[in-house]
């Protein structure tokens, strides 16, 4: 019976040699693959009106999540690029689902609907016993993920999440593990792959007060203030948006006047302008 412990090194093995590689595990990989375009393309990930989800616990900003839950249709539509983006994103995931099953490792409960305090949620896996997220990241971002990185600097709540989908699987026997959970991620640009493990029973502690309080905020009437300032673009005098801002579709309900442009590095939302930038405006 393997272990997480050997997990990276087996699915380099199996990369290298193909052993274990076969038809059944092949075709497993792309009905999954089949699944996750179906999701995307019939845009069935939508929030449902007024619902909280387990993956929605992580969201840094309150605005965000009252804006979610409360009018889901006024958000900006997802660019396209940021769709391709979750598109092959879940590509890779069954990807390395299928090469850990591949490399002799137990994978079980894949997409498993969750439920607790009457907020539901899907599980990637759970992979020789212990709650899996597959993420696939930048070369830069994996930096995050390693050495308990996101202890530090978890801009998008994942440690959150996590915790909230192993909070939800407590009484679920695939989980034998109940204290740790772990992140497998894949670097979409140089395609290392790493296995980090959170001891999550701190947060799991605070989880029921966690949910009462995102509870209380998407109930209330009037959403809550901003969650991240503008921020200098430079020494121009420019301020732009924060980089969770930027990503948000809800951006131009907190920030109206927001112009973007195009730069070598991605598009930057602006928020005041001093200096006229120098590069395509998109919008």
């Amino acid at each position: 019976m393997k272990t997480t412990d050997t997990l990276v090194s087996d699915i380099y093995n199996t990369i290298s040699t193909g052993e274990g590689w076969d038809n059944d595990i092949e075709q497993w990989v792309l009905s999954n693959i089949a699944l996750s375009f179906q999701r995307q393309f019939s845009g069935s990930r939508g929030n449902e009106r007024g619902r909280l989800r387990l993956s929605q616990l992580g969201t840094p900003c309150e605005r965000q999540l009252y804006y979610s839950t409360n009018i889901p249709d006024n958000g900006s539509p997802l660019a396209s690029h940021t769709k391709f983006k979750f598109i092959y994103g879940d590509v890779i995931e069954s990807l390395l689902l299928g090469l850990a099953k591949a490399s002799g490792h137990t994978v079980v409960g894949c997409q498993d609907r969750l439920e607790v305090s009457g907020v539901v949620g899907h599980r990637d896996c759970v992979i020789d016993g212990m709650l899996v997220d597959i993420k696939s990241a930048s070369s830069f971002s994996m930096d995050k993920f390693r050495n308990g990185g996101l202890r530090s600097n978890d801009p998008f709540g994942y440690l959150s999440q996590l915790s909230s989908y192993l909070w939800a699987s407590q009484s679920d026997s695939l989980v034998t593990n109940k204290k740790e959970a772990g992140f497998l991620v894949a670097d979409k640009t140089l395609g290392h792959i790493i296995f980090e493990v959170y001891d999550l029973t701190e947060e799991m502690s605070r989880k029921e007060e966690e949910i009462a309080r995102k509870k209380k905020i998407i109930s209330d009437p009037l959403p809550p203030p901003k969650g991240f300032d503008e921020v200098p673009m430079g020494k121009s005098g420019n301020m732009k948006l924060d980089t969770n801002c930027s990503y948000c579709n809800f951006n131009r309900i907190c920030w109206p006047g927001v112009r973007v442009f195009a730069y070598s590095s991605g598009p930057v939302y602006l928020t005041k302008i001093e200096k006229e930038p120098d590069v395509f405006e998109i919008t």
